[in-house]
């Protein structure tokens, strides 16, 4: 989608469903401001540095211009925001997945201070994740296994009943939920797997959120994503209801619902 503003965005998708408890948009003409947008943020959050975060525009005003994104934000709690949906949502996840982001940039700035700002394996990993990641969540590990197998007709057809109740899809990337906007058959996340305990699938959505924060931001600082190759390809649009998907043909098409070729290194996380 251009980058025009819609206040009704989220009645184009039901993934957007899952922003329903950080909603500041339904009565605005123009692009949020940095200043609405930094007050969606838990009080007091910080990044690892101690320096408050908060969003100032990228424009001629910004400071500190001669560091790089990641090292602002980690040295001075700023995020570089443009008036577009890509740093729209970005600001969105900073609300939802407070944990998660700080750590996220936490990692950056480390690896930028022991190697340069070349681009790692590691910061590769985090950059897939922070743009593109989504939080699979499951009760039954045999369901996540599906999805490490690439069994995706089983997971989405055969197990279509478990969705919702034991396994659910959470969208952390600021970058997929813009193509979301306008999905497109071949749309394909980089999911962490998550094993919760059935209770979770009991909770309100923003304590399913909040658990799942804390779950990837320890998994992060405990070394859980070297490689993109950690993160597994998940196709979205198979999701119960987030396309017209409710036919098995659907599930036949080779070309997005892809075969497993080789090993990968994704592995199902345990919270419990």
């Amino acid at each position: 989608m251009a980058d025009f503003w819609n206040p009704v965005f989220d009645s184009l998708h039901p993934c957007f469903r899952q922003l329903q408890n950080i909603r500041c948009w339904q009565e605005q003409a123009e692009w949020p401001e940095v200043e609405m947008l930094t007050r969606l943020l838990p009080a007091g959050l910080c990044a690892q540095s101690g320096q408050p975060i908060r969003f100032l525009p990228q424009d001629g005003t910004l400071p500190f211009p001669e560091l790089y994104y990641e090292e602002r934000i980690f040295q001075h709690g700023i995020v570089a925001t443009r008036p577009n949906w890509h740093d729209f949502f970005n600001a969105l996840m900073w609300a939802l997945y407070p944990q998660t982001k700080v750590m996220v940039n936490a990692l950056h700035a480390t690896d930028i201070m022991r190697h340069g700002q070349p681009r790692t394996s590691q910061r590769d990993a985090l950059t897939v994740l922070d743009e593109s990641g989504v939080v699979v969540a499951a009760s039954r590990r045999d369901l996540l296994q599906l999805a490490l197998d690439f069994s995706w007709e089983a997971l989405f057809w055969q197990e279509r009943a478990a969705w919702r109740r034991e396994i659910a899809c959470f969208v952390l990337g600021h970058a997929t939920l813009e193509k979301l906007l306008t999905p497109y058959v071949g749309l394909t996340a980089h999911a962490l797997l998550v094993a919760v305990e059935p209770a979770f699938f009991g909770l309100a959505l923003a304590q399913q959120q909040a658990y799942l924060d804390g779950v990837m931001a320890a998994s992060l600082q405990q070394g859980g994503l070297l490689s993109p190759a950690g993160l597994n390809p998940f196709p979205l649009l198979g999701v119960p209801g987030w396309w017209a998907n409710d036919a098995p043909a659907f599930y036949h098409n080779e070309r997005y619902f892809r075969a497993k070729t080789r090993e990968r290194k994704a592995q199902i996380i345990a919270a419990y």
